[in-house]
Formats: C-alpha cells, structure tokens, sequence
C-alpha cells in the first residue's frame, strides 16, 4: 500500500486555475452592476467613480480572500486562514478530527457534501476550509490528520 503518512508542512487551498475563473467571473459580475451607473446621466461623474473604485475593491477583496484561505499543517499545529482572519491551533489544543455534513450544501451546485473539522479538547470545532469532499477524499484525510495528531501528540507527551 506504501506510505500513505501526511508529511509536514501541508497545506490545502483552493487550486489556481479555479481562483482565476472566480476573478474574471466576479469581473464581469462587477461590470454587469456598473453598466447602468455609467450609463445614467443623473449621477456625477465623482459618484460614478467612487462607485467604481467600491465595488472594484469590493470585488478584488473577496478575489484576494479566497486565494489566501486554507489549511496549513505544520510540525507546531494547524494554521486556518479564512478570508479576513488567521487562527493557529496547537497540537495540544486538538481533541481529534473529523467530517461532518456541510449544512450548506443544498445551497448550490459545487457545494461540498462534507466538511472536515478540528474538534478542541474545549468542544469547540473549527472548520478546516479546502479539506472537504470537493478537493480530497475525506475520510483518508481525516484518518491522515488523526494519525498525524497522535504522532505529535506522543512526541509532545
């Protein structure tokens, strides 16, 4: 079966090509919205520029957002980062990890059927962003993660 051990650092994020096609789709979206600003002759050239430059940042920040989020596994613990906000766990703080399914995910179509979360010995869970049913297999994931937390953990202990 060969090594199948989840080597550190790893990380999960979002493939490049995939954050390329959201950036022009939000592109053209954000055009789409600004058309009949532009075209309206009611408004001041400075409203149809302050608009602009809002709804362009607006756009790049979400853009942004989503390339720079994921999961980073390292020797000292797990790193997510979301769109806006960083959150380290310690080896020490993880209970174990596990899937659940994604309440989202009658939603839409794309949707991740199943989540992977890192459960703290507190109860508390934190989703883990790109390690879902849309980009790995979960279940080896999530057994790779577990087995990966009682290594650190008898290194620790």
């Amino acid at each position: 079966m060969g090594d199948d051990r989840l080597r550190v650092p790893h990380e999960y994020r979002v493939a490049t090509t995939r954050v390329g096609g959201l950036a022009l789709t939000i592109l053209l979206l954000s055009f789409g919205a600004l058309l009949p600003i532009w075209n309206d002759k009611e408004f001041a050239p400075s409203t149809k520029a302050i608009g602009s430059v809002l709804v362009i940042g607006f756009c790049l920040l979400v853009v942004v957002g989503v390339a720079r989020a994921g999961t980073l596994v390292t020797p000292e613990g797990v790193t997510v980062r979301g769109m806006v906000r960083r959150r380290r766990l310690a080896w020490a703080e993880i209970a174990r990890f596990g899937k659940a399914p994604n309440p989202n995910a009658h939603a839409g179509r794309g949707a991740p059927a199943f989540l992977t979360y890192a459960f703290r010995a507190d109860g508390r869970k934190v989703h883990l962003p790109y390690v879902d049913d849309k980009h790995v297999v979960v279940d080896r994931e999530v057994e790779r993660l577990n087995a990966l937390l009682a290594e650190r953990r008898g290194e620790a202990g």
